[in-house]
């Protein structure tokens, strides 16, 4: 029996060595004192535990893992207050003293050239309705001539009166109702109204009509005017000639500053004759300032040398504040004014003018209401929008009142190409 226990001993101690993978020799068993249990089960769950943050010690730099920085969001940029302008200023007999003193120069022709030169390509633009086709000439309706009635011949009897048959009556004929309008394709004016019929129906909206904008309302009548805007660039006018061509309006320039650094001012040439031309033959007329000024004081200056050219004289428009940049050595390029500036400019130019008993309105461009004017601060100013482009409306602002749409326009009276305009 002894035998056989100690033979089960031995196979399973040999059992145990192989579940536990050991091909050596056994290694002695540790044997832990309850003490020490304790303390490696403390232990362990020291290490389980997650890591405090380091405590500051005095004298010790602390080097936490740095968190990434939000980039803070950009807030839009507030508009500016505007400053209180110069005090608009009249002008008195003292004033005009002072601005008679100002040198006047000759126009210079190269600096048309170069104004003209420094503003965009107008694009082609496509006709949105066909083209005006010539009525057909009426054929002339043909007289028929009746055919004589036979002579009844004689019964032998003279006295006999031949009886006379009754003539039926005619069945009056139903007059056809009348169209509004007739079916042709081109300009119609009735009861003093313009429409552009195609094939006999009016058109509505904003179009263009060989190369030229003009607007109609919901019923057809045309609400638009077509205007131009002229300088001595355009040398001599005949004026009846553009009134027949449709211009009802103009505004022609008077004077300006040069855009060179030493500045002046410099009465247009054909000032006087464009604006005698364009009042006696019906055409309403304004007047506009190229302005190169930097200062407040020089856009007042500006605006009363206009009031004395002026010397009273009636318009039907108003005086229009011109300020723009033509070249990179131009006085207002150098200057380098801010948006703020700019703006106080023209505010500056049109309160004086307003001061003296005339409408000022601005002159400007989609690209200077983007990023040179406030326009919200000009508000009490009508705008004269200048954008030349293909789509039917411009764009910039909404709230313009006259659009130069073109410098390449054609005009009868006019030798080359001319600014054209609309008013709505």
């Amino acid at each position: 029996m002894d035998r056989l226990r100690r033979a089960a001993a031995a196979l399973a101690a040999l059992a145990l060595l192989a579940m536990a993978g050991c091909a050596s020799a056994p290694q002695p068993t540790m044997q832990l004192t309850p003490h020490e249990v304790q303390t490696d089960r403390a232990d362990a769950e020291e290490a389980a535990k997650p890591a405090a943050s380091p405590t500051a010690t005095p004298g010790a730099t602390a080097s936490p893992t740095a968190k990434p920085t939000a980039r803070p969001t950009a807030k839009p940029t507030a508009k500016p207050t505007p400053k209180p302008t110069l005090k608009p200023a009249v002008l008195t007999e003292e004033k005009k003293e002072e601005i008679e003193k100002i040198p006047v120069r000759q126009e210079d022709a190269q600096e048309d050239e170069t104004i003209q030169q420094s503003r965009p390509t107008a694009p082609p633009v496509q006709d949105t309705v066909p083209k005006p086709t010539k009525p057909a000439t009426p054929k002339p309706t043909p007289v028929i001539t009746p055919a004589p009635s036979p002579t009844p011949q004689g019964s032998g009897n003279p006295s006999a009166t031949p009886t006379a048959k009754p003539t039926p009556t005619a069945k009056p004929t139903p007059s056809p109702t009348e169209a509004p309008f007739p079916n042709q394709t081109g300009w119609y004016t009735k009861q003093g109204n313009q429409y552009y019929l195609v094939e006999g129906t009016p058109i509505t909206g904003w179009q263009i009509i060989e190369g030229r904008r003009y607007c109609f309302n919901e019923n057809g009548i045309r609400t638009s005017r077509t205007g131009i805007d002229v300088s001595s660039y355009q040398k001599s006018i005949d004026w009846k000639k553009a009134a027949a061509d449709d211009v009802s309006f103009a505004f022609i320039r008077i004077g300006g500053q040069y855009y060179r650094q030493e500045g002046g001012f410099y009465l247009d040439t054909y000032f006087e004759q464009n604006y005698s031309g364009a009042a006696s033959n019906g055409i309403d007329t304004g007047v506009y300032f190229f302005s190169q000024a930097i200062t407040p004081e020089e856009a007042q200056q500006e605006a009363l040398w206009v009031i004395n050219q002026l010397d009273g004289r009636h318009l039907d428009l108003p005086i229009v504040y011109d300020l723009e940049d033509p070249a990179s050595d131009s006085r207002f390029h150098l200057a380098n004014l801010n948006r703020q500036e700019v703006t106080d400019l023209c505010r500056t130019f049109c309160e004086t003018i307003e001061a003296n008993g005339y409408q000022a309105a601005v002159y400007t461009n989609p690209s200077w209401i983007n990023s040179m004017l406030y326009l919200d601060q000009l508000s009490d100013f009508p705008l004269w929008l200048a954008h030349y482009t293909s789509d039917l409306l411009p764009s910039g602002s909404d709230r313009w009142t006259w659009w130069q749409y073109t410098s390449t326009g054609t005009v009868d009276g006019i030798s080359g190409n001319v600014d054209v305009n609309v008013l709505r």
